[in-house]
C-alpha cells in the first residue's frame, strides 16, 4: 500500500489534498491512503473514475477541513450558472472510496440568490465514509448513483440536504436541520429497492418545532427509510411532502420503523407512508440492502478503518 501524507505547513509529500490524488497512477495496482494533516484546505478536490481503492484520512474531523463556496446562481467566464453539478467541494467518481476524521463544508450560505451549494457529490460505488462531517445549506449531500455507507457522521443543511439516485446507509449519524426545510428528496429509480436507509440515526435541529419534513420525492419512485431513529421536535408532524403532486403518493416508498423522540411518527403522519412492523424491520439488513454479484459488506471494511485511525492516534 503506497502511503501520501498531506500538510499545509509543508511537512508533508503535498500541500494540497488534490496534489496528492493527481500524484496517483491511474488504475494503480495497489490501494493509496492518503494521510491529511489538520488545517483548512480551500480547494475543489476531484477523485476521479480512474483512480479507485484511494482512502482519505484526516487528522482530526474538526481540524481537518475541505472548504470552498461555489453555488448555483454564481456565473463563470461566460457568464454562464454554474447550476447544482458543478458546485461540490468533493466530488467522487471513482469505486472503493474512503473518507474517514474529515469534514467537508460549502460555505456559500442560503438564500434565492444562492441556490444550491453542495458538499460532497458521489457517483462512485462501494464508498465508506466514517466520522465525516458535511456542512452546507440546501443540497449538502448529493448521491448520482452507487452504494455508500456513512458511519457515525454528521450531515447539515436545510433543503433537500440529502438527495438523489444512490442507495445509501446511514448508521449513527447525526442529520441536523438549521431551519425550515426537507431532509431528504430521494430520486431512487423503480428498479432499485432501496434508497436511503437510515439506522440509529439522530435528527437534530435548530428550526422552529413542526418545520422540517423527513423527505419529498425528486422522482416518482423516491425511497427512503428511518429505523431506530430519534426525531426532534422540528420534525413536522405529517413527514413526509409529495412536491405538490398528488400522483407521487401512489409511487412514493416512504417508511419508518421504531422512531422515537418528540417528532416520532404519530396519528398524524401521511396516510401514504408506511410504518413498518418488527418483522419488517428484522427483514432489512445491510447486506440485503447492498445485495449485488460482488457480495460488497461494508462491516468489513470498517474493520480495516480502525487500524490507521488507531496508528494515528499512537503517534499522538
Amino acid at each position: 500500500m503506497r502511503n501520501i501524507v498531506v500538510c499545509k505547513e509543508g511537512n508533508g509529500d503535498f500541500t494540497s489534498i488534490q496534489d496528492a490524488i493527481d500524484s496517483v497512477r491511474v488504475l494503480t495496482l495497489e490501494p493509496v491512503s492518503i494521510y491529511i494533516k489538520a488545517g483548512k484546505y480551500e480547494e475543489i478536490v476531484v477523485i476521479p473514475d480512474n483512480k479507485p481503492d484511494i482512502h482519505l484520512i484526516g487528522e482530526d474531523v474538526e481540524k481537518t477541513i475541505i472548504s470552498h463556496h461555489l453555488y448555483a446562481e454564481m456565473v463563470d467566464s461566460k457568464q454562464k450558472k454554474l447550476g447544482t453539478f458543478r458546485t461540490p467541494v468533493v466530488s467522487i467518481h471513482a469505486d472503493n472510496i474512503q473518507l474517514e476524521n474529515i469534514t467537508i463544508e460549502n460555505t456559500a450560505g442560503y438564500g434565492k440568490e444562492i441556490g444550491q451549494a453542495l458538499a460532497l457529490y458521489v457517483s462512485g460505488d462501494r464508498g465508506v465514509y466514517q466520522h465525516v462531517r458535511l456542512l452546507g445549506n440546501q443540497d449538502t449531500l448529493y448521491s448520482s448513483r452507487g452504494r455508500q455507507y456513512f458511519s457515525n457522521c454528521y450531515i447539515e443543511g436545510h433543503v433537500d440536504f440529502i438527495f438523489g439516485s444512490g442507495t445509501v446507509v446511514f448508521q449513527h449519524c447525526e442529520i441536523h436541520s438549521l431551519r425550515d426545510g426537507y431532509i431528504t428528496a430521494s430520486s431512487a429509480p423503480k428498479e432499485s429497492t432501496f434508497g436511503f436507509i437510515f439506522f440509529d440515526c439522530k435528527l437534530t435541529g435548530t428550526a422552529i418545532d413542526h418545520s422540517v419534513y423527513l423527505g419529498r420525492p425528486w422522482r416518482p419512485f423516491a425511497q427512503t427509510t428511518f429505523i431506530r431513529t430519534w426525531m426532534g421536535s422540528h420534525i413536522k408532524r405529517e413527514g413526509w411532502d409529495n412536491w405538490s403532486d398528488k400522483e407521487n403518493e401512489k409511487t412514493s416508498r416512504y417508511y419508518e420503523g421504531e422512531s422515537y423522540g418528540p417528532g416520532s411518527a404519530d396519528e398524524h403522519r401521511v396516510n401514504w407512508a408506511t410504518n413498518l412492523s418488527d418483522s419488517d424491520i428484522e427483514d432489512i439488513t445491510i447486506e440485503k440492502i447492498f445485495e449485488s454479484s460482488d457480495n460488497w459488506v461494508p462491516k468489513e471494511t470498517r474493520k480495516r478503518l480502525d487500524q490507521p485511525r488507531q496508528a494515528l492516534d499512537d503517534q499522538e
